[in-house]
């Protein structure tokens, strides 16, 4: 019956794909990533810009049929980005064929392991699969060549085992970042217990002590934290380092030497002279929170690089703030414009070769070369801008400041009371059943509901219908959702400002005329609404939530603001803060702990102006990404409030906010550069 449904939603598809097909012009690369589920093996494809089921399914060799059968969910289109399984016909379609053994990858498991395992060696593995030279993944499928069994004594690469640690020989042509992958443990880690013997540099025969096992691995309550000790783990266990001694100190002692920070932004100096467009803002607002009125005066700044030079005279203050607290800094800053081949050409210069810090750059097709050269020489660098993570899983020297957008809606999920005695309602679009948004928000629900001690009896239910339909046909249908004698929680994960006005509507009448407690929750596009009364807002106290929020009462940004007036006779702009903020963090992380601050992060808390910053690694081979995000409520009394937990309703800090002002800019989110 299955087969039969989905065979028929296939036609339907094929049908509406043929009306507009065109010519096929892209060329569609095939994937080599493998996985295995219920014993059988598939490749998974990300489709691409241009590409069509029907020239997958040429590129790979299959049918639609067969590509529809494995992925039920394409039945109302592929979409950019979209992971779809092609099915592979293995012999027997065991584990086992007549050359190869086919291995799933495991949690924790390294090619050393493999070729430990196998008996085979490192070299005989990489030949068959040289995607795993770089190491492997989770669920990775590795062909294990059977001609290569029991050709070896042992492994290719010597050692010496003992109860703690591995003995690594160091081959020709090794370096420290393939060591580490080849153990799974980070470089960080091996340097700290090689010092003596790395004081040269990396030398061939060198012997280097690799971490294998403690007598106890952590449990799932007892998750070791990054600050406390390096925890890292091996294919035998967990080993724990103790954590370094300079997170001890209140100052790193650098003997005299300045730091070397590079800050790469995209300034575009050269269109300076000919640009004629530009708002520089002068004029101080009549009001705190009201939007800086643009004045045309001074030189001629292109448009585009406005919001990154504002960036970088903000970064300038909290390096002029931290130098007269002590610290000794040399500065570089280099202008990438949006140009991967001028980023190469700046990769070369000894600046870059010399940093201790890059900040930038900002677009992502410039960030990936920075990153992987600051990845290959161990230099930390900083994604001030981009929410995109896809460098995040394999850069353990990559920090990104601007959460991704569902790490935000993660800890959005996080923050709602889901446990006491209200009704819970998912609102959505009722064409919008296979939005990735949707699904994975009612993902989190579900599971943040299921941590619940009284979960069996929270009230959660579903609704979705179409903007636009008949008004008491919706009203009726929302309606027989609430219940009027708890309070209402209505969570709406929509970016659709048509459906957002027309819901909100219809809940304001059932609100203030048929006596119904509605408390909405949101997502932070709906501050750049243009078409949604702001009194609904207020009165269905709205939550929202973002990584950025600047308090203008503070003393901290009312020194900032005055520093700034005074210094560039402009108003700071959200880019202002967030180069502050990026500046004052990170310098003085340095200036307390030295080059290696990443270990000591858990323990540093500075206070910025915009942000408060909470760097997550998930493993010692990925890079940190920050997970905070604050939590604001629109009030019945016109303010807006930063609530950090709605759960405790702790650390409740009240703003006033004229409400007559549309756009609130200390609210809005920090554009993303994707």
């Amino acid at each position: 019956m299955i087969q039969k449904f989905v065979a028929l939603l296939f036609a339907a598809l094929i049908s509406f794909a043929v009306l507009g097909q065109e010519p096929e012009t892209v060329q569609v690369k095939v994937s080599t990533d493998k996985i295995k589920i219920d014993g059988k093996i598939y490749l998974v494809h990300v489709v691409q810009k241009g590409e069509t089921l029907y020239s997958i399914s040429k590129a790979y060799n299959v049918t639609q049929m067969e590509i529809a059968m494995e992925n039920p969910d394409i039945y109302l289109g592929i979409r950019v980005g979209q992971s779809i399984k092609i099915p592979v016909k293995v012999k027997d379609d065991n584990t086992e064929s007549e050359e190869f053994i086919y291995h799933i990858v495991r949690k924790g498991e390294t090619l050393f392991g493999l070729s430990r395992k196998y008996n085979i060696s490192i070299d005989d593995i990489v030949a068959v699969n040289p995607d795993v030279e770089t190491g492997l993944m989770l669920s990775q499928v590795v062909k294990i060549p059977k001609s290569r069994l029991n050709t070896l004594g042992t492994a290719s690469v010597e050692v010496k085992d003992t109860a703690k640690f591995i003995t690594h020989i160091v081959q020709k042509g090794e370096g420290l970042y393939s060591i580490s992958r080849q153990y799974n443990v980070d470089q960080d880690v091996i340097v700290e217990l090689n010092r003596e013997k790395l004081v040269d540099g990396l030398k061939l025969g060198a012997e280097l002590r690799i971490p294998r096992v403690t007598d106890l691995a952590p449990t799932a309550q007892q998750q070791p934290q990054l600050g406390d000790s390096l925890h890292v783990v091996t294919d035998e266990g967990v080993y724990v380092v103790p954590r370094p001694a300079h997170c001890n100190t209140f100052n790193y002692t650098t003997e005299g030497r300045p730091y070397n920070v590079v800050l790469l932004l995209p300034l575009f100096l050269k269109e300076f002279e000919n640009a004629d467009t530009l708002a520089v803002p002068v004029q101080a607002p009549a009001k705190p929170n009201a939007r800086p009125t643009p004045v045309k005066t001074g030189p001629s700044i292109p448009a585009k690089a406005l919001g990154f030079l504002e960036f970088y005279e903000g970064f300038l203050l909290a390096v002029d703030s931290l130098r007269n607290a002590g610290l000794s800094v040399n500065l570089t800053v280099f202008d990438t414009r949006r140009d991967v081949d001028n980023v190469t050409s700046i990769l070369q210069s000894s600046a870059l070769r010399n940093a201790d810090l890059i900040v930038g750059p900002v677009y992502p097709e410039c960030l990936k070369p920075v990153a992987n050269f600051a990845r290959e020489n161990r230099i930390h660098m900083v994604s001030p801008l981009s929410s995109n993570d896809y460098l995040q899983s394999s850069n353990p020297y990559l920090f990104q400041v601007n959460p991704s957008f569902y790490s935000q809606l993660r800890e959005f999920s996080s923050k709602i009371d889901l446990c006491s005695d209200r009704n819970i309602v998912l609102m959505h679009e009722a064409d919008s059943l296979s939005n990735n948004l949707v699904i994975s928000f009612r993902d989190m629900l579900k599971q943040d509901i299921s941590k619940c001690s009284n979960s069996d009896s929270v009230h959660y239910k579903e609704v979705a219908y179409q903007a636009g339909s008949v008004a008491v046909e919706v009203q009726s249908k929302i309606s027989h959702s609430l219940v009027l004698d708890k309070e209402n929680v209505l969570l709406v994960p929509s970016e659709n400002e048509a459906f957002v006005a027309d819901l909100l509507g219809h809940l304001y009448t059932l609100s203030n005329y048929h006596g119904y407690k509605i408390k909405v929750y949101g997502l932070p596009r709906w501050q750049k609404f243009k078409n949604v009364q702001l009194e609904y807002y207020y009165n269905q106290q709205l939550h929202l939530f973002t990584p950025f929020f600047v308090d203008y009462n503070s003393d901290g940004v009312k020194r900032f603001i005055g520093e700034y007036r005074h210094t560039y006779r402009s108003e700071p702009s959200q880019y202002a803060f967030q180069g502050y903020d990026v500046g004052f963090y990170f310098l003085s992380a340095m200036m307390r702990y030295g080059i290696d601050f990443k270990f000591c992060l858990p323990d540093f808390k500075v206070d910025l102006l915009q942000a408060k910053y909470r760097f997550v690694q998930d493993n010692s081979l990925s890079g940190f990404e920050n997970r905070s995000v604050f939590m604001i409520r629109y009030t019945r009394d016109f303010d807006i409030i930063k609530a950090e937990n709605d759960l405790t309703k702790q650390g409740v800090e009240a703003i006033t906010i004229d409400p007559s002002v549309k756009e609130n800019k200390a609210l809005l989110p920090l554009p993303s550069y994707k």
